[in-house]
């Protein structure tokens, strides 16, 4: 099993609106309701790949039980903990020509100290094939929190996939998760480095393999690029029409976690351009639909011979 920790879940709402005027009412159609956060987004692609799965995290009134009952809705297992305050609602808005989007994230519930011990006590019980942590954090989950949590499956020896802002990812580095995916600006923030190339990018990437097993990082020379202490991989998505960027990013996440799983969690040449092919497929799939809609498992098959990979020595 795979258990995918979202420290901070939303409900995400989105529609389409004509035009976006300030001081004007719009009228928004097409509304849809989603169980969101980085985390969830990722386990949601892998249950759709057929992955054993469990999500978890933080829950709490109307908004978190509506959360739950969405979850519930697509069959994917989940044990969250109570919260006293309410999970956050983040909205999507697109534009209906140009699929331009406004995107309103909020900051979400404070969590208690003894919600993250219940939280804490899952996990430490658990032994998964592997672990996500995905998203921001709410108020009052510290970066030595999630330290923490990767240290305890560290000794397990079980990996540990982390996801996160750039400015979190920096302070999770010392703690040793097997997988980090940043975007180029995010490596940037990591590294203090302004590079772009492909050959700087994973220059770069060889000081942290020391820390970092396996490390993805997307938007680099309109690619994304997989890398290990040996070796490196660029892989590139057909030319497509980008209906919304929302959870492309969460997609490749759970596909390169599952294709690791699949692959006995070794990181040889062969699983590793399978898991850039499939985490590209995926993120290329939700890329494709509009909204808030994730990928489906029949897209993802569809774009996966279309997916264009290269090892890098």
């Amino acid at each position: 099993m795979i258990i995918s920790f979202t420290p901070n879940p939303a409900l995400d709402v989105s529609g389409t609106v004509t035009d976006l005027v300030p001081n004007e009412k719009s009228y928004v159609s097409n509304e849809s309701r989603f169980p969101g956060g980085n985390g969830i987004n990722a386990a949601r692609i892998m249950h759709r790949l057929g992955a054993d799965v469990l999500a978890t995290g933080f829950l709490g009134g109307s908004a978190g039980k509506e959360f739950s009952d969405l979850l519930g809705q697509e069959n994917i297992p989940h044990h969250f903990i109570s919260i006293e305050g309410t999970t956050r609602t983040n909205v999507t808005i697109s534009l209906k020509n140009s699929h331009e989007q406004t995107r309103l994230s909020f900051p979400g519930p404070k969590i208690r100290k003894k919600e993250m011990v219940s939280l804490f006590h899952l996990l430490e019980y658990s032994l998964p094939s592997l672990v996500i942590i995905g998203g921001s954090l709410p108020s009052g989950v510290s970066v030595n929190y999630v330290n923490k949590i990767v240290k305890e499956f560290n000794q397990k020896q079980i990996p540990v996939f982390v996801d996160m802002p750039g400015k979190i990812l920096k302070e999770v580095l010392g703690s040793k998760p097997f997988f980090i995916k940043p975007n180029l600006t995010e490596f940037q923030e990591l590294t203090g480095k302004k590079i772009s190339s492909i050959k700087d990018v994973i220059k770069e990437a060889r000081k942290l393999s020391p820390l970092i097993a396996l490390q993805c990082i997307s938007s680099v020379e309109g690619g994304a690029l997989l890398i290990t202490k040996d070796h490196a991989w660029f892989g590139k998505i057909p030319k497509i029409k980008v209906q919304s960027t929302v959870g492309a990013g969460d997609s490749m996440v759970g596909a390169i976690a599952h294709a690791f799983v699949q692959g006995n969690r070794k990181l040889s040449e062969k699983n590793c351009e399978k898991m850039l092919r499939l985490g590209l497929a995926a993120a290329c799939a939700t890329l494709s639909n509009k909204g808030l809609t994730m990928g489906s498992r029949s897209s993802i098959k569809t774009f996966l011979p279309q997916i264009s990979i290269k090892k890098i020595d």
